[in-house]
């Protein structure tokens, strides 16, 4: 599962799950549209957050933006 659909489906806003992050809701933004990439560092804690439901490879890696 991608990061979008898990805050879709979990109802959390950008707001919220930025701060969870420690990073700014216009960042996550920017993660969200493809526009940044996030570190490793942040992937991991995107995957502890999710629970693994968002792995920190999708994180990375999300579908559709492979050659990115």
């Amino acid at each position: 599962m991608d990061l979008d659909e898990y805050l879709f489906r979990r109802r959390v806003s950008q707001t919220e799950f930025a701060k969870a992050l420690g990073i700014s809701r216009n960042h996550l933004g920017e993660i969200l549209r493809g526009r940044r990439n996030p570190s490793i560092k942040l992937a991991k804690k995107i995957e502890e957050l999710t629970n693994g439901e968002v792995s920190k490879e999708e994180a990375l890696f999300p579908k559709g933006r492979e050659n990115l």
